[in-house]
């Protein structure tokens, strides 16, 4: 009886634990459709110690369709970052002008690092449907693993 009760306790677990892992599931599409005209780097994102001198246009929390609409109707787009994860911190170089940030993407806060050290200093923050719309000059790309996707214009 031990057992079954056991057996029972443990199925009951790892059900509930399934189902908390769907609750709490990113909240970007996972559908890997991509517009006709574009090519995906998944997972890739500007790199963050780059001095983002190649932004066109920046535009917070919005879905994917609209990054599409907006960079096929903008000549200036060859490629943007979309954010489809929760929250992304990049630190900043130290070379980069602070002072030099048209679009005010650099912010200087206190972080952690994923290693759990806090920090402080200038970092750009981005989050779900954040989306950075770039020039091809001065792409420079990182990895950012489950937190945002590169598109690139079909030239």
């Amino acid at each position: 009886m031990k057992k079954l009760f056991l057996l029972v306790m443990v199925l009951a677990f790892q059900i509930s634990t399934m189902q908390a892992q769907n609750f709490f599931k990113r909240p970007y599409n996972t559908n890997d459709t991509v517009r006709h005209g574009f090519t995906k780097e998944s997972d890739r994102a500007q790199y963050g110690e780059s001095d983002y001198s190649n932004v066109v246009r920046v535009e917070r929390g919005i879905s994917l369709k609209e990054a599409f609409d907006i960079a096929e109707s903008d000549p200036e787009v060859d490629y943007f970052v979309y954010l489809k994860g929760e929250c992304m911190v990049l630190c900043t170089s130290p070379d980069v002008d602070v002072n030099n940030d048209p679009f005010n993407l650099i912010t200087q806060e206190q972080f952690i690092y994923d290693s759990g050290k806090l920090g402080f200093g200038f970092i750009r923050v981005f989050h779900y449907g954040d989306t950075v719309f770039f020039k091809k000059d001065g792409m420079q790309l990182g990895t950012a693993y489950g937190l945002a996707d590169t598109y690139h214009k079909k030239q």
